[in-house]
């Protein structure tokens, strides 16, 4: 490990004190050994069945961004100080049931937030730590990312890179190609893990699953990322064992239109899967899995692009 890899490293293992519970802890040692510049933390508090607050994971997302802004403002400064560069890190959880809304976004009415607000009833059952009939008041959170009203929580993992655009660490992107590599590296999880053929859209972003005939699109991932002097903040969150259908007290979904698309609905991978929905679902492993397919392409900028991507819906 280079020198200034490790320095940073020590800076970004330390949680910030106001996290409580919260652990910032690595995931299994196979799936950091294959990480070679990328450092994924997956935010989990073992006394909340492993669900993370989160304005925690928003605090340990800011302080990582923060330090990458101080080095950037260094080193435009100090020519020398280009050679500390930190090096990229990942974010992963899954989140307590929290809806965020857009930065040019409307608060929503009190009839609006008394809906979003009233009692969720989560009950996930096949994951290594059983969510069993617990109850959730979900919080209403403005964002910086663009875009209308979204939901996260139990069931779904929220991936969020902290990175230098222009790191001289590995190839440079655009805010386009950036955002078309987090929908990329979904999309191959998707395909590689489970079989399911996606499309991403140019009006429509985030991950879609292909449908047939007239069926209505199916959004299985939503994307919302924010750049500040090309350090980039937010990402994208997967739907994985994620209630999507159902009456409101237990089904988030059905209290708001996703994103303001009208006419289309939200899946998830046990909801495609079908048959196989039952199986168990361990999310901090397919967070592990996501790391290493984006890293692949964080360093290889030809593998930003899933190899099975209809050409003719991508942006």
């Amino acid at each position: 490990m280079r020198p200034h890899v490790a320095r940073w490293k020590r800076l970004c293992t330390t949680p910030p004190s106001t996290l409580g519970r919260i652990a910032l802890q690595r995931l299994s040692t196979q799936a950091i050994g294959n990480l070679k510049i990328l450092q994924h933390q997956h935010i989990s508090d073992p006394a909340q069945d492993g669900i993370a607050n989160y304005d925690h994971a928003s605090e340990v997302q800011e302080r990582l961004r923060e330090r990458f802004l101080r080095w950037k403002s260094l080193s435009s400064e100090k020519p020398d100080a280009a050679d500390t560069c930190p090096p990229p890190q990942l974010i992963t959880f899954e989140s307590t049931p929290t809806y965020t809304l857009g930065r040019r976004q409307d608060n929503p009415s009190p009839e609006q937030t008394s809906r979003l607000r009233q009692e969720l009833t989560v009950d996930l059952p096949h994951r290594p730590n059983a969510i069993r009939g617990r109850t959730f008041t979900p919080d209403i959170r403005k964002t910086n990312r663009g875009g209308l009203t979204t939901y996260h929580g139990p069931g779904q993992i929220v991936l969020w890179p902290v990175l230098d655009m222009r790191s001289p660490l590995y190839p440079n992107y655009s805010v386009a190609s950036y955002a078309g590599h987090l929908e990329s590296t979904t999309q191959r999880l998707l395909a590689e893990l489970f079989g399911i053929k996606t499309y991403i859209s140019p009006d429509e972003p985030g991950v879609w699953v292909t449908t047939q005939g007239s069926q209505p699109a199916r959004k299985i991932a939503a994307l919302g990322v924010h750049h500040r002097r090309y350090v980039t903040a937010l990402g994208i969150a997967l739907n994985v064992d994620i209630p999507v259908s159902g009456p409101e007290s237990t089904n988030a979904w059905a209290r708001f239109v996703p994103c303001g698309l009208d006419g289309k609905e939200v899946t998830s991978i046990a909801a495609e899967v079908g048959s196989e929905k039952d199986r168990p679902w361990d999310l901090a492993v397919l967070a592990g899995t996501w790391a290493k397919f984006f890293e692949e392409g964080l360093l290889d900028a030809p593998k930003r692009l899933f190899e099975g991507l209809d050409s003719s819906l991508s942006r």
